[in-house]
């Protein structure tokens, strides 16, 4: 009580430290700031959805490319979305702070959105429409050019603000508990205004109306930026202090220059940096022991020093466990490339499929192809709020302990798999009836897609809760975006597997009625029982970095729902 009076009585302006941050304008913040983070968040996420969901069928409908090599726009633009955040939280604790790469993130998407309406606005800057199917003009180098660059500026604008913008709102909150229930409100507008996105907005794309669409999201782009301007004077926040990645790196650089000398001796005297941290940390693990040179103060080390100074020489004992803590967690992170290279593959192709497919809902509509990845989206959304409020208690209440963050996470990886053998099924059905010129409706792919979503809901708040928990304080700011980083990862190599598979096999003609599409999902599902077993055994090998801090913090999350 004391120490949180201390921090309000401290002048505005100050700097105030807290939860291992230090932050100014201390006073500032709470759920004043809710609105404009929030309505920035939903707008920003139906403004990039304008275009990222329904990236495949512009690409083909207005530039004439064919259907695989425009499914790889999917699978580019998947990979954007997902890598420019964790460029994103560099910078942002590194250099210029969270504001300020969300304000200019902000305005970058928002070009985005204007060059898009001007693509289909601006005849010449696309090839003329298809009078035939041999008479389709192929995009100009200059006409792919403009394209490439409004789909890399849109990326970099969108992947800029999104978990970026999901720390600074967490900044506004002192308690655990407000933070866990803003970010329950920040998925929940994510996942709120992408179902607009891929509804309302794609409905007026499959009319033909681009042009209003494209400028429809960029209007709310700028209203964004006036919003996000405006609760300005609202906001607290946190005080630049150097990326903690230089911290991981000084580790390594001054455990290789001591690589000479054995560590792990009883006389052996490590730096801890203050007397506070000795306390808490004492020696270094015995794990790794590698790199608990970097802490071992030899001759020549002037230890007192870097009390004022970071050194490449000589670190703590904290930063040490440090980096221990994030080499350990690489094996379950790495898990997800392949996860995701699996999603990224099935949710680029599925949208081919519903083009050939019956897409009619009753007599008078007919639901876009790209809409249907709305259903993995309701899916998770559903489940998700069934987990939270009825599964996970009750399982405890059974069990006797909550299921732990990793359990749930091969929940999720268990589903992605048995997502893929859905889709293979579903795909054989199509192609029987290919011969018959009868088509299957595309409801059918609400069972392989509804897999998904639920897989989703599973691994992913179980991944980002084991990252927040397991990982270095340093890096808990950047935790979701190293969960993002590896879903990068995961589409650009779908882009290389669809890539290879076209190169090898017959299965992906320009036309899939003509291949054998079933046969790609039985391979997905074949990686992805390998990826399975592969996270198992790093599952089963982790040690958590404390003794049932996991129980600890789904206990508590329990207790206050």
């Amino acid at each position: 009580m004391e120490h949180s009076k201390s921090l309000h009585e401290k002048n505005e302006d100050e700097a105030s430290s807290q939860d291992g941050k230090l932050y100014v304008n201390d006073k500032k913040g709470g759920w004043i700031t809710f609105p404009f983070i929030i309505g920035s968040v939903m707008g920003l996420t139906l403004a990039a959805t304008s275009w990222y969901a329904n990236i495949v069928v512009y690409a083909m409908k207005k530039y004439n490319i064919k259907d695989i090599s425009a499914a790889q726009f999917h699978n580019v633009s998947g990979a954007g979305v997902n890598f420019f955040p964790i460029l994103g939280a560099i910078l942002a604790d590194s250099l210029f702070g969270s504001y300020t790469v969300v304000l200019v993130s902000s305005c970058v998407s928002l070009l985005g959105g204007i060059m898009f309406t001007l693509s289909s606005a601006i005849p010449s800057l696309r090839p003329p429409p298809c009078t035939s199917m041999s008479t389709c003009t192929p995009p100009s180098s200059l006409q792919y050019a403009f394209l490439y660059a409004t789909l890399a500026i849109s990326m970099i604008g969108f992947g800029g603000t999104r978990f970026v913008l999901g720390a600074l709102g967490a900044d506004q909150f002192k308690t655990p508990e407000q933070q866990r229930v803003f970010f329950n409100w920040f998925i929940f507008a994510i996942e709120a205004s992408s179902v607009v996105g891929f509804t309302a907005v794609i409905y007026l794309q499959d009319k033909g109306k681009w042009t209003l669409s494209f400028g429809l999201s960029a209007i709310v782009n700028a209203i964004v930026i006036v919003l996000f301007l405006f609760g300005s004077r609202f906001y607290r926040l946190v005080a630049r202090q150097g990326s903690p990645f230089i911290s991981l790196a000084r580790v390594l650089v001054a455990s290789f220059r001591k690589r000479a000398h054995m560590a792990g001796g009883v006389e052996d005297e490590y730096f801890h940096g203050t007397i506070e941290s000795k306390m808490l940390n004492g020696a270094p693990t015995s794990s790794l022991r590698f790199f608990n040179r970097a802490a071992l103060i030899k001759g020549g080390d002037n230890h007192q020093s870097k009390l004022l100074t970071k050194s490449w020489s000589l670190c703590t004992t904290e930063e040490v466990e440090d980096l221990k803590k994030l080499i350990k967690a690489l094996p379950i992170w790495s898990g997800g490339i392949l996860l995701n290279t699996i999603s990224g593959v099935a949710a680029s192709l599925v949208v081919l499929q519903a083009l050939k497919m019956d897409r009619s809902l009753g007599l008078h509509f007919k639901i876009p192809a790209a809409s249907i990845l709305v259903f993995p989206l309701l899916c998770g959304a559903i489940a998700l709020s069934l987990l939270d409020r009825l599964v996970y208690p009750l399982w405890k209440k059974i069990v006797g302990r909550p299921l732990e963050p990793l359990k749930r996470v091969g929940i999720g990886y268990f589903l992605t798999f048995i997502g893929m053998i859905s889709f293979a099924l579903v795909e054989k059905k199509r192609l029987n009836l290919v011969p018959t010129n009868h088509s299957i409706s595309a409801l059918w792919l609400i069972w392989p897609l509804g897999f998904l979503g639920v897989s989703s809901s599973f691994y992913f708040p179980a991944e980002l809760a084991f990252f927040y928990q397991e990982l270095p304080k340093s890096l808990r700011s950047t935790a979701a975006s190293l969960a993002s980083l590896h879903m990068a990862i995961g589409y650009y190599l779908s882009s290389v597997l669809i890539s290879l598979v076209r190169r090898s096999t017959s299965w992906l003609p320009d036309d899939i009625n003509h291949g054998r599409l079933d046969k790609v999902f039985w391979t997905l599902a074949i990686i992805g029982a390998i990826n399975l077993g592969y996270y198992l055994v790093c599952a089963k090998l982790y040690k958590y970095t404390h003794e049932s801090t996991e129980k600890a913090i789904l206990s508590e999350n329990y207790e206050h729902n």
